[in-house]
């Protein structure tokens, strides 16, 4: 990390200075950072190097990944003011949030920016694990849409979610809903379906094709897999789930590096029809 070496290599040896995290996290004016158990005592030296950039307002140390099925990141303050909720922009589009109790990843900027040109006038998007509305909003503010049904199941970050199309104004076209996305989720509607999720993606699979239109749509598959196995098993489950019916693999990207040796990968199915 350019920055944080250059801050710090007069107060860190060399050997710490090798031990900096490759980057950080910025969601609106709160910096969250990792660092290896090596480096803990130098965290207040971390903390005030990036509590010194523009407009940083507050930093956090990650404590482990997201935790459990409401998706709750691990973090604590170490540095500046205490509240975790802030406002983040991005692409013409808000986001609030309280980055201690929702997921929300800088790194998926590029893939909410994608999405919105896909979108075809007139189509209807269910999106099964909205959170605060990363992937709805920007599809509502940016594409044509009739309809984006945005599904959470985290009471905290559907708060925010009913907050940010508020504050977007997209509430004509983003229809909230709160509950399991196998309980609640629409059946038979959708253009296309997006599957933001990670670790237990290919669980839904079944469900994202019994939500999309009896004629067919796409599927925009969410997965973190071994970067050996990149697209080979993503594609592999797509076709294993669509039993027959025709698939397309219209698109297949790496989102972002999730961890060593492990990519987070996108793609994008386009499903035949239901009754062939």
């Amino acid at each position: 990390m350019r920055y944080l070496r250059a801050a710090l290599g007069d107060r860190l040896t060399s050997e710490e200075l090798g031990l900096l995290p490759a980057g950080f996290d910025r969601v609106g004016d709160i910096v969250s950072v990792s660092l290896p158990p090596e480096l803990m005592h130098r965290a207040p030296e971390v903390a005030q190097a990036l509590l010194e950039l523009k407009d940083v307002r507050t930093v956090a140390l990650r404590e482990g990944g997201i935790a459990g099925r409401l998706r709750r990141p691990r973090i604590r303050v170490i540095a500046g003011g205490p509240s975790t909720e802030t406002t983040h922009r991005e692409g013409g589009c808000l986001f609030k949030l309280d980055v201690a109790r929702v997921m929300f990843s800088p790194g998926n900027l590029y893939e909410r920016a994608r999405l919105p040109k896909l979108v075809g006038p007139g189509e209807v998007i269910v999106d099964l694990f909205a959170g605060v509305g990363q992937f709805s909003i920007p599809i509502a503010r940016h594409a044509r849409p009739s309809r984006v049904c945005a599904i959470e199941l985290n009471p905290v970050a559907y708060g925010y979610l009913r907050e940010n199309i508020r504050l977007n104004r997209v509430g004509h076209i983003v229809r909230p809903l709160l509950g399991d996305c196998s309980t609640v989720a629409p059946r038979g509607v959708a253009d296309r379906v997006v599957l933001g999720i990670l670790h237990v993606t290919h669980r839904y699979l079944p469900l994202a094709l019994e939500v999309l239109k009896p004629s067919g749509g796409v599927i925009h598959y969410h997965e973190s897999v071994p970067s050996g196995l990149r697209f080979e098993r993503p594609v592999k489950r797509i076709l294993q789930a669509a039993a027959g019916r025709e698939v397309e693999i219209v698109g297949k990207r790496v989102v972002k590096r999730y961890a060593p040796g492990v990519d987070h990968v996108v793609v994008d199915a386009r499903i035949g029809s239901s009754t062939g």
